[in-house]
């Protein structure tokens, strides 16, 4: 299946090409078009909560495997923080932790990982 799009920015368009495999009797572009946007929907909650909590867009970490250790790292840490009941952000529970050692045992004995 092909879908293409189409979006004006007032004296310019865009139109971008997307091509799906699937073994579905009667593909629908809906259904394609929700699956893409609940992926990349996911990805960017992912992206901003990893930049605004953890300031991953500003690591200048580049030699070796230093910049995949520290993501692998980040996402460990966030999937801790997130699971945490609490009702502060992941970056106030991450400030907080950093400046309480009690409240990062708490945060780290209620991890389920």
């Amino acid at each position: 299946m092909e879908v293409t799009s189409t979006v004006d920015y007032g004296d310019r368009t865009a139109t971008s090409v997307r091509r799906y495999i699937s073994d579905e009797p009667f593909p629908q572009a809906a259904y394609f078009n929700m699956l893409a946007r609940g992926h990349w929907s996911i990805e960017n909650q992912l992206h901003w909560l990893l930049d605004v909590a953890f300031k991953e867009d500003a690591c200048r970490a580049r030699k070796g495997f230093a910049a995949q250790n520290l993501s692998a790292v980040r996402k460990l840490a966030l999937q801790i923080l997130k699971g945490h009941p609490d009702k502060r952000s992941v970056r106030k529970r991450r400030f907080r932790a950093s400046l309480s050692q009690d409240y990062l045992a708490e945060i780290l004995l209620t991890a389920k990982i």
